[in-house]
């Protein structure tokens, strides 16, 4: 099959609230279902377990890390890959900002830690840096991950572009601020041109605290640059079709990364297939 079913929903976290937060998600996966919508893969956005507020995430890491265990199981329920945004890991005694990867049989397949930290929030002292990009094979989707801030680091989604699984698709998923909706918006659609693929610039929504709020306008953007699908600022979700025999076409009729010169960008993808079983990851 050349295309992949996506789903991605688009939340307002309640800060430091796990349980409300975890009652979201399934609401809004189940209201999709019922609408109708068939998924292979969903798709969830940066630190939904407890909203973007990097001084709780330490505080109240506890009550987030069953988060795995609770997508595990919605994934072997209504047979779903889930990419599952972001929650805050403990490991050893650091703490990251870490994106489950779940297959249909409910097995934590793969783990991406948040490589570029937000230090003015406070991000870069709360967690740990991640260095390990990560590329998923999601049923012959390859999926190039990325987290938030991650979006302003091109060189990144060039290394995904320069390995030998090569993704159809990237996924920013973030606590974009709405302040900055713009800038992400022009990012979103600048990797999509430069790498020929589809991206997902997936972000929460609504009111973080003390009148600061997430961007949402969340969008799935085709490999020319063109908005397949975007959402406004209320909770909801994307639900779209990503076809791989698109992203060939566009590559092959404009050989754009075949006429690249420059190919090391110091970052070296680890590539994961979603049917390994790795639950010993979380």
């Amino acid at each position: 099959m050349m295309h992949k079913n996506i789903l991605a929903i688009q939340l307002n976290s309640v800060v430091s609230d796990y349980k409300a937060n975890k009652n979201k998600v399934e609401t809004l996966f189940l209201s999709a279902l019922d609408d109708g919508c068939k998924p292979d893969i969903v798709f969830l956005p940066e630190v939904w377990t407890l909203g973007w507020h990097p001084e709780c995430f330490r505080t109240f890491a506890s009550e987030n890390m069953e988060a795995p265990d609770f997508l595990c199981a919605l994934a072997y329920k209504y047979d779903v890959n889930i990419v599952g945004g972001s929650y805050i890991r403990q490991n050893n005694g650091k703490y990251f900002n870490s994106c489950p990867v779940i297959n249909r049989k409910g097995e934590v397949c793969a783990l991406y830690d948040k490589i570029h930290l937000y230090s003015p929030d406070g991000e870069a002292m709360a967690v740990s840096a991640g260095d390990n990009p990560l590329i998923v094979d999601i049923e012959g989707l390859k999926v190039g991950l990325s987290i938030c801030y991650d979006i302003r680091f091109p060189e990144l989604f060039r290394s995904y572009i320069t390995s030998s699984d090569a993704p159809h698709l990237m996924v920013n998923l973030s606590a974009w601020p709405k302040t900055r909706r713009a800038q992400y918006d022009a990012m979103a659609k600048s990797r999509a041109v430069e790498n020929q693929t589809y991206f997902l610039a997936l972000s929460q929504t609504g009111l973080i605290k003390d009148g600061i709020y997430n961007s949402g306008y969340s969008m799935l953007v085709n490999p020319l640059g063109s908005v397949v699908k975007v959402l406004n600022e209320d909770e909801g979700y994307i639900y779209e079709s990503v076809n791989m025999a698109i992203v060939s076409d566009v590559r092959n009729t404009y050989p754009n990364l075949e006429n690249r010169k420059v190919n090391s960008f110091g970052f070296y993808p680890k590539i994961v297939k979603a049917g390994f079983d790795a639950k010993n990851l979380v």
